[in-house]
């Protein structure tokens, strides 16, 4: 089963990564769509907990997916199997993907742990698809740490109000 870990320092409070990363309903407001991210509809229960069980309708794959750890704003952790069904390779992607927030003065250190069991005639491209999960979590970070790291600018250009204009002479 592989083993994949992933980490970035973001410019921002655990409390607003972790806010984002809980937020299943509006993940389309900081990660655009890709090949294996679409929109994840049927949350249930609101707000989120631990216990909450969504689905995630990907173009790669449908993953119905539960909340298994939600300890705010440090960890929240995900159990996903995703059916795929793409020309003659079918099987199931098991995954884990757990999700660590440590505060470290004005940043916070967002880890990504994931594991994966591929089963199926699919287990056969199992290369293939830890490649596209290697991808798809690299870009899954870099859009989180964009958003939250223009949203504190942001904030903070505002607070210090507008930015002189030299005098003309």
């Amino acid at each position: 089963m592989p083993e994949l870990h992933f980490s970035t320092l973001i410019e921002g409070p655990p409390e607003t990564i972790f806010a984002l990363i809980a937020d299943l309903a509006h993940y389309d407001r900081w990660l655009p769509g890709s090949n294996a991210f679409g929109a994840i509809t049927q949350i249930a229960p609101v707000p989120i907990g631990l216990g909450t069980t969504y689905v995630d309708g990907g173009p790669a794959g449908t993953r119905r997916g539960e909340v298994t750890e939600y300890d705010p704003p440090t960890r929240i952790c995900f159990h996903q199997p995703m059916e795929v069904k793409r020309l003659f390779l079918t099987g199931t992607i098991d995954i884990h993907l757990r999700q660590t927030l440590e505060p470290l003065e004005h940043r916070t250190r967002v880890n990504r742990d994931l594991s994966i069991e591929v089963r199926g005639v699919l287990k056969l491209a199992q290369p293939f698809v830890v490649a596209a999960f290697r991808r798809e979590n690299v870009r899954v970070l870099q859009a989180l740490k964009g958003y939250v790291e223009k949203r504190s600018q942001a904030r903070e250009r505002s607070r210090r109000g507008p930015t002189p204009t030299p005098a003309l002479r």
